[in-house]
């Protein structure tokens, strides 16, 4: 008779592959290490040559290649059980500026083709909880959506997605992501040099979640999601903004931030994001956790904690303010 861990096992090793669009970001990479942990095969599309060290370091299948490239994303969707697209770019002053958002619709309409092409039968798309309206929450999938700025190209990725009705599409929606990059990174550097300021007083509630958290709450919608529907991912406790970046001040020993008017706030970081700063977003995940996804960080104090002990001093840190999508 073979003993239940072994076929346990078995089964898990028989999992996947499962493509990975933009595998070798901020987020894909996290989602990436939670599948291979999961006994998935995650195959990692992605253009960097850093993202496809990346992925092949965390036990994945790197694959070569642009989500705009249609050719590209067919080959690697082959024989795949689903598809997970992340892939984003954030553009720069010098490049194309409809780029971001042709990489998240136009890639997303490539990787549904794909799907369709290849009999993929589910596709999950990353977006965020700044989509949503501000409101003082509790923010759940069914709450009023108002997305600005650049949460207009993560909305209209999701109701493109959505218009695949032959696809079982699933969406994720994140509150604020930190980790050993994206704005978290920006966040240090603007604390250090006090460049970094809260609007008025920081009171509005925000949702965390650490990026080991995020990458397994990918994997729980996978795994158990239900098709057609949204899953909002947070920790336990929505926190104030200012006393989330006084933490992070005390933490790494700067002065506190400064606060400023709105209309500062405006003339630093422009309009829609400033709106976004002052915006309240305190949000629930408890319909994720009905399906068995719990955070390891129930707040953002140990998992700060925990990523500052772990953070690489010599990674660059990402230019500019903290931007929420």
């Amino acid at each position: 008779m073979v003993p239940a861990e072994s076929t346990m096992a078995g089964e898990r090793a028989r999992r996947g592959p499962v493509l990975v669009a933009g595998a070798g970001g901020f987020l894909g990479r996290a989602i990436v290490q939670a599948l291979v942990e999961g006994g998935w095969v995650a195959r990692g599309l992605t253009r960097s040559p850093d993202g496809l060290a990346s992925v092949e370091r965390l036990g994945g299948e790197p694959v070569a290649g642009d989500v705009l490239d249609a050719a590209v994303v067919r080959a690697a969707a082959a024989e795949c059980q689903a598809i997970v697209h992340v892939a984003a770019n954030p553009g720069d002053e010098h490049g194309d500026p409809e780029l971001p958002h042709r990489v998240r619709v136009e890639g997303c309409r490539n990787l549904a083709d794909a799907a369709r092409l290849a009999s993929v039968p589910t596709l999950v798309v990353g977006s965020g909880y700044w989509v949503y309206a501000d409101q003082p929450g509790p923010i759940r999938e069914e709450s009023r959506v108002d997305p600005q700025g650049e949460s207009r190209t993560n909305y209209e990725t999701e109701l493109l997605a959505r218009t695949f009705t032959d696809l079982d599409v699933r969406i994720v929606r994140p509150g604020m992501v930190y980790g050993d990059g994206s704005w978290l990174r920006s966040t240090l550097t603007a604390l250090r040099d006090h460049s970094y300021r809260v609007i008025g007083s920081g009171s509005n509630a925000w949702s965390f979640v650490s990026l080991p958290d995020l990458g397994r709450a990918f994997r729980t919608v996978l795994e158990a999601g239900a098709p057609g529907n949204v899953y909002n991912v947070v920790d336990d406790e929505p926190r104030p903004w200012g006393e989330f970046a006084a933490y992070l001040a005390d933490r790494i020993g700067c002065d506190r931030p400064a606060s400023c008017s709105t209309a500062e706030a405006e003339r630093i970081y422009g309009p829609v994001v400033a709106r976004h700063l002052a915006a309240a977003r305190a949000t629930s995940s408890e319909k994720l956790q009905r399906l068995g996804w719990r955070p390891v960080f129930s707040n953002y104090r140990p998992g700060i904690d925990d990523l500052l002990a772990r953070i690489s001093p010599n990674s660059d840190p990402t230019r500019g303010p903290p931007a929420p999508r």
